[in-house]
């Protein structure tokens, strides 16, 4: 099997594609997808190694498959129904089954381990099943029935799947310490195109700190905003002319996290700015953010704190949040702290923002490390890998 059909079976935001199909995807139509880069730089990477993919994704505006084709990918965009979580995501497994029996690519690369590995895995096509996250750090903080589905689906995902990645060692190890694992799992972590990313320009000497919060979902519970706002008054009192960005969803001017900030007091300084195409997010990474704060209190891996890296800018995040502290390097390019403590994060932000040469340092030190471990190429090269054994044992 000298170039196989690669199945991409995954969660995407259907934008993302809108330059291969303009006239059905264009900005702000009806078609959304779901997720985010991580799937969408995989399959464009695999595109660019010359491999014809087929996409397998959902979208809840879809009322019926809808198929779009081009030269070497065609995407089958599946509905998601509403009331899934109660089926066990029954509709959505039995939709995927259809397409994928009707498309039968030679390979498969499934992700998340739930209604898109539980497809691949009934299939019976070769395939590779990628854990993106810990199912039961999930339910731990948001203990509800939905969760209670998704943790149930993952143990035979993880335990069905021919082969089985991770995205980091935190949730390769998180897999073996709940049983849904016993036997081997590779560590393939997420990656970005470094085609992608220019220099970021040089900030102005001794101008204001402008400091930088990505939130994709939510603001609250896990993802910790609250403190973060809370670290940013506390830091005003020593930096007044401080700003800080706040982007997703939850951001917005009128939404949930710039009430809950101005209900308390605490939105001096604070510019939120809702949700933001990933293009212009990075833009602002690039241009206008000098120091990233993660508040997160878990990651599996963190697209952010790579993108951040790759555009040269320090990082400040937790030193118990999962998979952040390898991410970036134990400490060796980003500053860990107790990000349960508004104060913790204050004391941080402002070391960082008085220190411009300690800035530059760990952004030069994060953008050589990002891109060694984390260039895209040497992902998808892990992948091939992969591939050509699940291939060479289906022969």
């Amino acid at each position: 099997m000298n170039n196989p059909v690669i199945g991409v079976l995954g969660p995407v935001l259907l934008g993302d594609f809108s330059d291969l199909f303009p006239a059905d995807l264009a900005a702000g139509g009806p078609l959304r997808g779901l997720g985010g880069p991580p799937v969408h730089l995989h399959t464009r990477e695999l595109l660019r190694r010359g491999h014809r993919v087929i996409l397998f994704t959902f979208d809840a505006g879809v009322g019926a498959e809808l198929v779009l084709e081009t030269d070497r990918l065609k995407i089958c965009i599946l509905p998601y129904g509403r009331h899934r979580g109660r089926t066990c995501f029954r509709q959505e497994r039995l939709a995927l089954l259809r397409s994928l029996r009707r498309e039968r690519p030679d390979i498969l690369s499934a992700h998340w381990t739930y209604e898109f590995a539980l497809a691949a895995i009934a299939s019976g096509i070769p395939h590779v099943v990628t854990a993106h996250d810990a199912p039961w750090r999930i339910l731990r903080h948001n203990f509800i029935p939905y969760r209670m589905v998704r943790t149930a689906m993952a143990y035979p995902a993880c335990r069905g799947a021919q082969r089985l990645a991770a995205v980091s060692p935190y949730v390769a190890g998180h897999l073996r310490r709940f049983g849904f694992r016993g036997g081997a799992i590779d560590i393939i972590p997420n990656g970005l195109p470094s085609a992608l990313f220019q220099a970021p320009p040089p900030r102005s000497p001794g101008a204001a700190p402008t400091f930088g919060s990505l939130f994709s979902g939510g603001w609250e519970g896990p993802k910790n905003g609250s403190t973060l706002i809370e670290a940013f008054a506390l830091l005003r009192r020593e930096l007044p002319q401080a700003r800080l960005l706040m982007i997703g969803e939850q951001c917005g001017p009128a939404g949930p996290a710039a009430s809950w900030a101005r209900s308390r007091g605490l939105d001096a300084g604070i510019v939120f700015l809702g949700h933001r195409t990933h293009t212009d997010a990075m833009a602002l990474l690039g241009g206008e953010i000098d120091i990233l704060v993660h508040p997160s209190l878990e990651e599996s891996f963190g697209m952010t704190l790579i993108e951040a890296g790759f555009m040269g800018l320090p990082v400040i995040a937790g030193q118990d949040s999962g998979a952040v502290p390898w991410v970036l390097g134990e400490g060796k390019y980003g500053m860990l702290v107790d990000v349960r403590s508004p104060a913790a994060i204050a004391g941080a932000m402002a070391g960082l923002g008085r220190n411009e040469r300690q800035r530059r340092q760990l952004g030069e030190a994060a953008r050589t490390a990002v891109r060694e471990r984390f260039d895209i190429a040497r992902t998808t090269d892990l992948y091939e890998e992969i591939f050509a054994q699940l291939a060479h044992r289906h022969d």
